[in-house]
């Protein structure tokens, strides 16, 4: 008896040495898969080892412990089952870690019961497998015995009761609230730093045990705080147009919303999670409650009620419907987490402080808000996209959660996480050229106001070591991106992801932030400030080359987009560009008609048969599938050419990913070089060279804005406008060459442009094509004029080249004359080979040379360029 009672000490022993050793590394192990599915990186040890503690070593530790040594009594009654204690140990550790990846992708939503199904399920086809293997398994028990060790059993629970110790004193003890249920006041209270100034008459009442008394005073804290320590000043309110904000305020009444251009009556009871439209953006935009801060601002103007009931309803049916996620979830429209910090920097904080005086915005529903934005914090603070601007809406959110109700327990743990993650994102996210990693102008406007916003609270929060940290320099670089690639009409193009957007109002408050009077002078529209020192300019990081005669709003100008693919809104348009001159934009980069990847119109409009590109045999570029294209700050560098003079400005750059379409191989046998000279302040001469092996199909897309285009014999095309602001295309004609003008074609779709989500306008696209074996070359002049186009007065004519006494094939090298009624241009442009080119009665030994004559026959204006080795970004002018 007292041999089989030691054997059962033996075994009880052996499994807390094992249970406790396993433990912790399954609840190690775990809380590392949590930080690494969860994006979230600790700045630090002290909330790396927190993190542990609640996801979650105590827990396991004990499960696993306890469940070895009920598995030790068994084996001490039932000897013969010690054979299975080994399959028994590893089976647990599958449990946990199997059971774990089926709970989070196909039961996510029993997490908090630690997902039973999925765990159950998963334990039960490993103890299967281990029966039918049993007889391959040789378990050694004698070997497990042997790594036992009475020290390391005491140091194991040691280390494991005296980190939980440490632990529990330092966590913030229940993460979340659980607000759509009853909330007692004391849960509601202890919320709260009882011993922020101005708390103190609260925490009187929590000594006392009176909770609901402290409860009430803490509201009534709330209703009592001064506008300076709120979001919005009185005279703010002179910034709205009273007329559209009650007109916005009564569709939110009625429940009638827009979202991504798409205008939905919901029901009275509004379904949050399910999108009334097959495009779930919808729905995701829909749970930003972008429409509460007007309804607020509205109720300001009017007093009506209406507005704060029905904001009131919405809230309370939105926290009851959408209780907070105990894990990210990010399929969820109401707790993504790119929405759940649009709430709190568009709606709910202004909304609380607006409708604070509200009879209908009662004593409970502020409790029941208050409470659920604690809940937000902890989310946010707990759960983060990798990067981008997802990141940066989440992490602003919870600063503007820590700074406006610095009275939560939890504020200043949240403003240093919110303040370090978007100080990570300052140091990695803008380029050092100023744009911002994603590369879409329009996502660069946006976030340069996000990224603002952070001075805002940095200020508020009085957050010294923010500015003295170079930050603001950086910041200040945004803003001077956005002034180098507006357009004369101070737009910003729709290059990647995105829509043309005035920037001039925002460049004018940049001006006086930063005290740049440059940026005042384009917000201006040119009427104030100090015109900026260059017109033409490289960005190299972002692979954007902007060539611009002028500042004023009858300049010519083309942007060229010839950087990486610029990540998830990255569109295949790799060496496209703009062409806007006299006022008018002619050609144009096609924008963004939606989002939704199920509408063939956002296929179309992200590839490259909608920008003024080449396309191979009917196939697009393809670069979104291969992630090394995508932009990471600094690693992928540009391998282009620019040199800017007053008389000139020269880009070259290469295509070189291969054209294809989804999920087929990627045809890598052409590559593309475009090349464009700008003649300073006249016109561009455009050079496009596909180099490789095969015979294909080329097409070479120009896509205009909405304006009549006609077409001559000579296959050229010109607008004809009645303000007689023109431009025409005159390509160098060859027999093979054939144009097709496209507009609002819809199978195939071609020539489309769009104004805004879900606004597309037909408009013409030219597209020059030709059957050939690589190489072969396209040549195009691009004119513009502000008068209207005589076209039979302008011709473009090849001129023989030789070298050393031999003609060179239009693939080595093309001299090309322009002529109008002005003057007879000659342009070389060398592709390969050294040594002197003779052409149109001149020489060169340079790749590019440019040369001018007057009506007389005088040389007028002449230049050479050699565009090998050239650093780019140099001689911005």
């Amino acid at each position: 008896m007292k041999t089989k009672k030691k054997s059962i000490y033996s075994n009880i022993k052996i499994s807390l040495f094992y249970g406790v050793g396993l433990g912790i590394f399954i609840g190690v192990i775990r809380a590392f898969i949590f930080i690494s599915r969860n994006n979230y990186l600790p700045y630090n040890l002290k909330q790396v080892l927190l993190y542990i503690y609640q996801y979650s070593i105590n827990e396991y530790v004990l499960i696993i412990t306890f469940g070895s040594v009920i598995v030790s009594l068994l084996i001490g009654v039932f000897p013969k089952l010690k054979e299975y204690l080994l399959p028994l140990l590893i089976t647990t550790l599958l449990f946990v870690t199997g059971g774990y990846f089926l709970n989070t992708r196909f039961f996510p939503g029993f997490f908090e019961i630690k997902s039973i199904i999925g765990n159950f399920a998963f334990s039960v086809f490993c103890l299967l497998m281990l029966f039918l293997l049993k007889k391959k398994l040789k378990i050694n028990l004698e070997f497990v015995k042997f790594l036992y060790s009475n020290v390391i059993l005491i140091a194991l629970i040691v280390l494991f009761v005296g980190f939980n110790v440490w632990a529990f004193f330092h966590s913030d003890g229940k993460m979340f609230i659980n607000v759509e249920k009853k909330m007692s006041d004391k849960e509601f209270v202890r919320l709260f730093d009882l011993d922020f100034p101005g708390l103190e008459n609260v925490k009187s009442s929590v000594e006392t045990g009176d909770f609901e008394t402290a409860a009430f005073k803490l509201i009534k804290y709330f209703n009592e705080r001064g506008e300076e320590t709120w979001l919005m000043k009185s005279e703010q309110f002179s910034y709205f147009d009273s007329t559209y904000i009650i007109e916005k305020a009564e569709d939110a009444v009625k429940h009638v919303f827009t979202n991504r251009g798409i205008e939905i009556k919901l029901e009275d009871d509004i379904n949050w999670t399910n999108s009334p439209v097959s495009n779930k953006e919808w729905v995701y935009r829909l749970n930003t409650h972008y429409w509460w801060w007007r309804l607020a601002v509205a109720y300001k103007f009017t007093k009506n009620e209406r507005y704060s009931i029905e904001f009131n309803n919405q809230l309370l049916d939105w926290i009851h419907d959408n209780p907070v996620m105990r894990w990210k979830d990010e399929s969820r429209p109401d707790w993504r987490l790119l929405e759940a910090g649009c709430r709190m920097i568009d709606s709910w904080i202004l909304a609380f402080q607006l409708f604070s005086d509200s009879q209908f915005f009662t004593t409970q529903n502020k409790k029941m808000m208050l409470a659920a934005i604690y809940n937000h914090g902890q989310f946010l603070s707990l759960f983060k996209s990798p990067v981008r601007n997802h990141l940066l809406f989440e992490s602003l959110g919870l600063g503007y959660i820590s700074v406006f109700f610095p009275e939560f327990k939890n504020s200043e743990k949240w403003e240093k996480t919110a303040f370090e993650r978007i100080e990570y994102m300052i140091d990695t996210e803008i380029n050092d050229d100023g744009s911002y990693v994603e590369l879409s102008t329009w996502y660069h406007k946006t976030t340069s106001g996000l990224f603002d916003q952070i001075t805002f609270l940095a200020r508020k929060a009085e957050n010294k070591e923010f500015f003295d940290s170079g930050y603001m320099k950086k910041l200040e670089n945004l803003f001077e991106f956005l002034v180098k690639v507006s357009k004369p009409d101070g737009t910003i193009p729709a290059i990647n992801d995105g829509h043309t957007k005035d920037v001039m109002e925002m460049l004018t408050y940049a001006g006086e932030k930063y005290d740049r009077p440059d940026f005042t002078f384009v917000g201006s529209n040119y009427s104030e400030g100090v015109e900026p020192a260059y017109t033409s300019c490289a960005l190299p990081d972002a692979g954007i080359y902007v060539m611009r005669s002028g500042w004023d709003i009858n300049a010519n100008y083309m942007i060229v987009d010839a950087g990486p693919y610029g990540s998830g809104h990255g569109h295949e348009d790799k060496l496209s560009f703009e062409l806007y001159a006299f006022g008018k934009t002619f050609l144009v980069d096609p924008g963004t008609f939606t989002y939704n990847e199920k509408n063939p119109y956002r296929y179309y409009f992200m590839r490259s048969s909608a920008h003024n590109t080449i396309t191979v045999d009917g196939k697009s570029q393809l670069r979104y599938w291969d992630k090394k294209n995508w932009n990471y700050h600094d690693l992928n560098k540009n391998n282009n050419q620019w040199q800017s003079t007053s008389e000139y400005d020269f880009f070259s750059g290469n295509y070189e990913d291969g054209y294809g379409v989804y999920k087929e191989k990627i045809d890598d046998s052409i590559i593309h070089t475009r090349k464009i000279l700008f003649v300073k302040p006249d016109y561009w001469f455009i050079s496009d060279m596909l180099d490789g092996k095969g015979k294909h199909k080329y097409r070479q897309h120009f896509q205009f804005v909405p304006v009549q285009l006609e077409q001559t014999e000579g296959k050229s095309v010109y607008t004809k406008t009645a303000n007689s602001q023109n431009m025409a295309i005159l390509p160098l004609n060859s027999p093979e060459l054939k144009l097709e003008v496209v507009e609002g074609q819809e199978n195939p779709i071609q020539g489309w442009v769009a104004e805004d989500f879900q606004k597309k306008l037909a408009a013409p696209m030219a597209i020059y094509s030709k059957d050939a074996e690589a190489p072969t070359p396209f040549y195009n002049i691009l004119f513009p004029s502000n008068a209207e186009i005589d076209i039979t007065k302008m011709s473009v004519e090849s001129v023989p080249v030789t070298m050393d006494g031999k003609q060179l094939n239009e693939t080595d090298a093309i001299c090309v004359k322009f002529i109008s009624e002005n003057w007879e241009d000659v342009i070389l442009v060398s592709h390969r080979g050294k040594g002197t080119k003779k052409f149109a009665g001149f020489s060169t030994d340079v790749d590019i040379a440019f040369f001018r004559k007057d009506k007389s026959g005088k040389i007028i204006k002449k230049f050479e360029i050699d565009d090998t080795n050239k650093i780019q970004g140099s001689n911005n002018n």
